[in-house]
């Protein structure tokens, strides 16, 4: 039982890891998104639902995208498949980019 246990929680490791490389992605496709001159943060949350959609692996997500005057944010909240029972492996990714704006060529 106990090398079962210990396989299980190195399986969990796994999926935990595979869920985080998933949170950051999609954090980074958000504020691919966002970050051009003509998005919003809608068109970041919806990149961020649309591979995340494609994915999977996450469960109970938030998105979280705040697009100010110079600068995008972006949080991505999950869980991870539980395999071992009374363990929450939770994970979060954050992403941040200047806001893409054109300087016209005497200015520069």
């Amino acid at each position: 039982p106990v090398v079962l246990f210990w396989i299980m929680l190195i399986v969990q490791y796994g999926l935990w890891w595979h869920a985080k490389q998933v949170a950051n992605a999609a954090a980074a496709e958000a504020v691919d998104a966002a970050q051009v001159s003509t998005g919003s943060a809608r068109d970041g949350e919806d990149a961020a639902a649309s591979y995340l959609a494609q994915s999977g692996n996450l469960d109970n997500i938030t998105v979280t995208v705040s697009r100010e005057p110079t600068v995008v944010t972006v949080e991505v909240r999950g869980e991870a498949p539980q395999l071992v029972p009374g363990f929450a492996w939770s994970v979060t990714a954050r992403s941040t980019a200047p806001v893409e704006r054109f300087i016209p060529e005497p200015e520069r």
